[in-house]
């Protein structure tokens, strides 16, 4: 059950940087299409410019959210595997001590 509440915030954070990201380029490519064009090699012309960079930022929202999201739970059951071997470790020294 655990892995299935991580995976679904690992998804839910990817979706949602997906759709930040998408937004953000779409704004970006409103208020400077040059800049989009520059950035993105595209035939694309000036209408369809903002749609196409919000795709491109969904994509990298896509892949910095995931990223960004498991580095954290990495980070969550790291501590995780600390505080059991603490708790043993502990739980060795009071064992020990009470013979």
């Amino acid at each position: 059950m655990t892995f299935l509440r991580y995976f679904l915030y690992v998804l839910g954070a990817a979706l949602l940087s997906a759709a930040m990201g998408g937004g953000f380029a779409f704004l970006v490519a409103l208020i400077s299409p040059e800049f989009v064009k520059e950035l993105f090699v595209t035939s694309a012309d000036a209408a369809a410019l903002p749609r196409y960079a919000a795709a491109v930022g969904m994509i990298w929202g896509v892949f910095i959210g995931a990223a960004v999201m498991g580095f954290c739970l990495g980070l969550i059951t790291l501590v995780k595997i600390a505080k059991v071997f603490t708790k043993k470790k502990t739980e060795d020294e009071t064992h020990i001590a009470s013979r």
